[in-house]
């Protein structure tokens, strides 16, 4: 059974830099809107509610957007519905210098997540995401696991530069932060069904009601699954002359099966405690999500591995050679990956060697199974004093096969299963004080996770074929303060201070695949699989580590509707361990990358608020950039592709922001995204970057723009067309710059039609993305120096689909 007819089965029962003043475009649409504001659109009206108030909580306490100090986009449902944004992955299409896709399938269910050019796109638990991912304030401490649903959110908060100060965890680059709608006691919801290419069928409903008069309930679930858009292809079946042999396992059109198809379910359940006569509110939520989606599409670019072949007895010579013959056409949805070993032959230093006697496969699946409960409990201790914690239990766990070769021969396959738990604890007390004069919050924060990393990895070149099974324990405790003094009704003055210590250990187990330690060879016998390994099983590697983080800045109201402000902000990203040693001599730490922000930025509400623009300018002072070692250095056998600290760089940028509501009905938004990396010094020569290189993930320039209009009819229905383009220009997706991880930009269409009934219990709506149809990749995988191969995740083709949703 096809991954959609499983799915369905289950079913059928989301230019140069200008000055501060002059910069400020504004939100691209509403977070929250205030009591005294209209009542925000539904899910399934596409038209957000302009003048209302966006309220935001980036400092601790319920503040207008237009008020708040911080460079920061807030999306509400009804916006994230207009642009068919499902996923958080869909986000940093419309923020300015965000960039957030789902990782290389040698990442497993990952996101790869960039703000300001800063943020980590390697998913081991080694490592520490540079964006942090908050649910409801629960901060999500890695980026397995992380490619999260937008189904029934109130808002998300997209928040650039160093948050070290502000969000529970020191989180470097930025904040994707996640509010999920609060039960209110009103008996309403929605139930939404889709169809569209690929055979998609997605399903989603919520519905919140009254328990008691205190006791509210909120429960939403959403369904969604597709068949794949990359075509797995038999090499031997399409070319029956090759030499290699088919599988046997493929249909009369020679397909194997797909890639880039969805299958996942998900349940929410909230329940919001809040007695009239008592200062106390209890908000407790539930989640499970069971994600069984085929790993990301990829497809062959560049091949050419002569040591790597098909399997000839006696002669490892012989044989069809890994090379371009198994690159697909250059825009086709298509690839060869069979996720086999085969019996190749290897002659890796010399020695002629047969890998995999008998085979090993995975499947192309990259799952993830998740739940978590959280309890957020604010008690008012008197009138300007008030005690808020928030508990968070999160469990993640998933397997990923992994076939980095996209072709019958065996180069490099593996299959991982991730497992994530972690427990976080932040208490805070907030207080107002002086008669309106001081807003303060102090607190802690504490992190423990326990993460587990396991599975098969088969390397031939490197004569590897073997179990990894390692243990992960990260535990961070941190204290902060935050202060804003209004000095008059105009100016305020801000700090805020954080410090923060972290432990991470890692435990190796490395064991041949029958489970045995690796071992020396006989004497005077060439080597064997895994010789590079000995010593390795049982280490242990430990980081230990604190800092303070400060934040100092200054806002001042140039008229009611014009507000500056200038702020200088630190944070960090914590070092670690190198999670994939090959020798005993690889188990080494790195050190913290270090961030200072000096940004100043402008907000204003134009023309009786019919236009918000927003928009900030910054210079990062990047130190202690940790980059990964891909390829190595002439002179070294095995120390190197070990993670370290490569240098220091300075990345200049500024970012607008526009919301416009010209004349009635009509809404216009858009961004924009500039940004300058240049390295100012390289501290570590071997990791081969030069001062000529730019960092991963930087694009230049980023855009974008929407527009929609409403038409009203007589009978009191609407009509609502909607188009949204998005823009980032080239980067490369290696710390080493070549042609071969260098991503081409790209422009990208979405189109939307909806019609509303006149009550708006009713919407149909057909949307069409990539309306242009382009190919483009959203990340690569290059390692030509160590295999001679590179592979590319391409972008989805166009899609159509059509919704209907009836509210209630």
């Amino acid at each position: 059974m096809t991954q959609g007819a499983r799915a369905r089965a289950f079913n059928r029962s989301m230019l140069a830099a200008v000055s501060v003043l002059a910069l400020g475009l504004a939100s691209p649409a509403l977070a929250q809107v205030a009591p005294d504001a209209p009542p925000a659109a539904d899910a399934a009206n596409n038209a957000p509610i302009y003048g209302g108030e966006i309220i935001v909580t980036a400092q601790f306490r319920e503040q207008n957007l237009q008020d708040t100090p911080i460079a920061i986009t807030a999306v509400d449902a009804a916006t994230l519905n207009a642009r068919s944004q499902t996923d958080v992955t869909d986000l940093g299409d419309f923020a300015p210098n965000v960039k957030i896709e789902p990782a290389t399938g040698i990442q497993g269910n990952s996101v790869a997540a960039f703000i300001r050019g800063i943020g980590q796109a390697d998913a081991s638990f080694a490592l520490e995401p540079g964006v942090g991912f908050y649910i409801d304030d629960i901060y999500y401490g890695t980026t397995f696991g992380a490619v999260m649903d937008l189904t029934d959110l109130q808002r998300v908060e997209v928040l650039r530069g160093p948050q070290g100060t502000l969000s529970g965890k020191n989180s470097v680059g930025g904040s994707i932060k996640l509010y999920t709608k609060e039960p209110n006691g009103a008996a309403e919801g929605f139930v939404q069904a889709t169809y569209g290419s690929f055979d998609r069928i997605d399903l989603r409903a919520s519905a919140g009601f009254a328990i008691t008069d205190d006791l509210f309930a909120r429960i939403s679930g959403t369904s969604k699954s597709s068949d794949g858009f990359m075509k797995r292809l038999d090499y031997g079946c399409v070319n029956p002359d090759s030499g290699i042999p088919q599988t046997g396992a493929a249909n009369e059109d020679c397909v194997l099966g797909t890639e880039g198809g969805r299958d996942m379910q998900a349940v929410r359940l909230a329940l919001r405690y809040a007695p009239i006569e008592v200062p106390l509110e209890i908000n407790l939520r539930a989640d499970y999500a069971d994600d069984s989606s085929e790993t990301v599409a990829t497809k062959l670019i560049y091949a050419d591995n002569p040591a790597i072949r098909s399997y000839v007895p006696g002669n490892p010579t012989a044989g069809v050679p890994f090379d371009s013959r198994f690159i697909t056409g250059p825009e086709s949805y298509t690839t060869y990956a069979d996720y086999s070993t085969g019996g190749n032959y290897t002659s890796v230093f010399g020695f002629p060697y047969q890998v995999m006697p008998g085979g090993f496969s995975t499947a192309p699946r990259s799952t993830a199974e998740s739940w978590g409960v959280a309890a957020t409990v604010e008690y008012e201790l008197s009138p300007n004093l008030s005690l808020t914690s928030i508990t968070g239990y999160r469990s993640a766990e998933g397997t990923s096969g992994i076939d980095v070769d996209g072709s019958p021969l065996a180069l490099l396959l593996q299959e991982f299963t991730y497992v994530h738990e972690q427990f976080t604890q932040e208490v805070r007390l907030s207080g107002q004080f002086g008669d309106g004069l001081i807003d303060t919050t102090v607190g802690g924060f504490y992190y423990d996770a326990s993460d587990r990393i396991y599975g098969r990895s088969a390397i031939p070149t490197l004569l590897f074929d073997f179990i990894q099974d390692d243990d992960v324990s990260n535990r961070s405790i941190s204290a902060f303060a935050h202060l804003e003094v209004h000095l008059t009704d105009r100016l305020d003055l801000i700090g805020g201070l954080r410090y923060t210590d972290d432990k991470k250990t890692y435990e190796y187990t490395r064991l041949n695949i029958d489970r045995t330690v690796p071992a020396p060879p006989p004497p005077r016998n060439p080597p064997g699989v895994n010789f590079l390994l000995i010593g390795l099983n049982g280490l242990e590697g430990t980081f230990e580590g604190d800092r303070i983080d400060y934040r100092i800045g200054a806002n001042y109201d140039l008229t009611d509707d014009v507000m500056v402000y200038a702020q200088v902000a630190t944070g960090f990203k914590g070092g670690g361990i190198n999670p994939r040693p090959s020798a005993v001599d690889q188990v080494l730490t790195f050190g913290p990358e270090i961030l200072t922000t000096y940004e100043a930025g402008a907000k204003a509400q134009l023309f009786d608020r019919r236009v918000r623009l927003n928009g900030a300018v910054f210079l990062n002072d990047y130190q202690d950039i940790q980059l990964v070692r891909y390829q190595c250095p002439d002179s070294a056998v095995s120390n190197c592709s070990v993670p370290s600290n490569a240098g220091n760089a300075e990345i200049f940028g500024f970012e607008l922001e526009t919301f416009a509501e010209p004349i009635d009905n009509l809404q216009i938004d858009g961004s924009l995204g500039y940004l300058d990396f240049d390295y100012t010094e390289i501290t570590n020569p071997a990791t081969l970057v030069t001062l000529d290189m730019i960092a991963p993930f930087i694009s230049k320039w980023q855009t974008s723009a929407g527009v929609q209009y409403v038409v009203e009819m007589g009978s009191g229905a609407a009509i609502t067309p909607r188009l949204d383009w998005s823009y980032r220009s080239d980067f490369y997706y290696n710390s080493i710059n070549n042609p071969f991880n260098r991503i081409d930009g790209y422009s990208l269409f979405n189109a939307r039609l909806t019609y509303d009934s006149p009550d708006r219990d009713w919407s149909l709506s057909a949307a069409v993305t990539n309306l242009t149809d382009k190919f483009y990749y959203t990340g690569v995988a290059e390692n030509i120096g160590s295999f001679g191969v590179v592979t590319g995740n391409p972008g989805r083709p166009r899609e159509w689909s059509i919704s209907v949703t009836r509210n209630f």
